[in-house]
C-alpha cells in the first residue's frame, strides 16, 4: 500500500481545508496529488472566518497585494509618518498582549525578547548576520519591519490557544483523526506551529507503533527554549518517527535557532538542514514546500514508503 502524506499547517488564519490542501500539494509537488495527501486542518477552531493564502504570499507582487488588501480591509493605508506608526504599533501590541492568557503574555514577552537576543547575537561580518540583515529583502524597511511583526503577531495568539486554551485538544485531534484515517506509512509535514503540534502528537503512546518515516519540520519554532518548556517533555525524536529532517532559513525569525538535534535526543534520526526560502516573507509555507531539498526529500521518503507499483 502506497504512503500518505499528512499536512499540518502552522499559526494564522488559513482557507478551507480543501483550498488549503490543493495549494500545498502545488508548493510541494506541483500538482494536485488527489486522496494521497490530506490536511491536518485546525484554523477553524481559533478562528471565526477562513482566511486566505495571502499572507504566506511567495512573490512580491503577491505580498504586495496582501498588504494593499489589508490596507483596504482596515478602511486606511498603512501609515508612513514616524511617530503614527510607532503609535499604532504601540496601540496594536497593546490590545494583542492584552487578549493573551497570563501564561501567554509570558510567552509573548520571552520568546520575542529570545528572538530579538538571536538575531543581534550574530557577529557583525558573518554570513548568517548578513542574511539576517536582508531579511525580507527587496521590500522597503517600513514594510520589512511590518511582516516581521506580522509573524510574531500571527504566532503568539495561535500559540497561546494551544499552549495554555482550551483549543489544545481539539487542535491536537485534528492531527489524531488524519493519523487513524490513513492507512500504511504516514509521511507527516509540519509548518510552523503545526511542527509542534506534529511533534507533540507523535509522541502519545497511542502512535507508538505507528510507521513514520518522515516527518518534516519546516520554519519551527521548536529551537527556542521558550516552545520547548511548553511541549512534551523530555525532547526527544518521537518513537514512530524513523528520520527526522528539520529545515530551516537562517533569515526566518521563528527560526534563528535553526537545529535541533542539539536539543532533541534521537541522533542521526534528526537531520537539520538551512535552506532557502525565496518569499518575500521567509517564513512563508510555500517557501519552504517548494524548495528542492524539501521536496527531494518528501519524494524520496514516498517513494521508498511505497511499494513497487502502488
Amino acid at each position: 500500500m502506497s504512503a500518505s502524506i499528512i499536512y499540518v499547517h502552522g499559526a494564522g488564519n488559513k482557507p478551507p481545508a480543501p483550498d488549503l490542501k490543493q495549494a500545498w500539494d502545488r508548493d510541494l509537488f506541483g500538482r494536485d496529488m488527489a486522496q494521497q495527501t490530506r490536511m491536518a486542518h485546525y484554523a477553524d477552531l481559533l478562528h471565526a472566518q477562513p482566511g486566505s493564502i495571502g499572507a504566506d504570499a511567495c512573490t512580491l507582487e503577491q505580498t504586495f497585494a496582501a498588504l494593499i488588501t489589508l490596507a483596504d480591509e482596515e478602511g486606511e493605508a498603512m501609515p508612513m509618518d514616524a511617530d503614527e506608526a510607532r503609535d499604532r504599533v504601540r496601540a496594536e501590541d497593546a490590545e494583542l498582549f492584552s487578549g493573551l492568557s497570563p501564561e501567554g503574555q509570558e510567552l509573548a514577552l520571552r520568546l520575542t525578547m529570545s528572538i530579538a537576543a538571536q538575531a543581534t547575537a550574530r557577529p557583525p561580518g558573518t554570513a548568517e548576520a548578513a542574511e539576517a540583515a536582508e531579511m525580507f529583502l527587496p521590500l522597503p524597511e517600513a514594510l520589512r519591519r511590518w511582516l516581521l511583526r506580522e509573524l510574531l503577531r500571527r504566532l503568539i495568539p495561535d500559540a497561546d490557544a494551544y499552549f495554555f486554551g482550551a483549543a489544545r485538544e481539539a487542535i491536537r485531534d485534528r492531527l489524531r483523526q488524519a493519523l487513524d484515517a490513513a492507512t500504511g506509512p504516514v509521511i507527516v509535514v509540519g509548518h510552523s506551529l503545526g511542527t509542534v503540534v506534529a511533534y507533540d502528537v507523535l509522541r502519545e503512546p497511542r502512535f507508538a507503533d505507528r510507521p513514520v518515516p518522515l516527518l518534516v519540520s519546516l520554519g519551527s519554532p521548536l529551537g527556542y527554549t521558550e516552545i520547548q518548556d511548553v511541549v512534551t517533555r523530555p525532547l526527544r525524536v518521537p518513537a514512530p518517527v524513523r528520520l527526522w529532517a528539520n529545515f530551516a532559513d537562517a533569515a526566518d525569525v521563528i527560526t534563528l535557532d535553526t537545529t535541533l538535534s542539539d536539543d532533541f535526543r534521537g541522533g542521526p534520526r534528526l537531520i537539520d538542514a538551512r535552506v532557502d526560502n525565496p518569499s518575500p516573507n521567509s517564513h512563508a509555507s510555500c517557501g519552504y514546500l517548494g524548495n528542492r531539498q524539501v521536496r527531494a526529500a518528501v519524494s524520496a521518503a514516498l517513494a521508498e514508503s511505497s511499494p513497487p507499483g502502488g
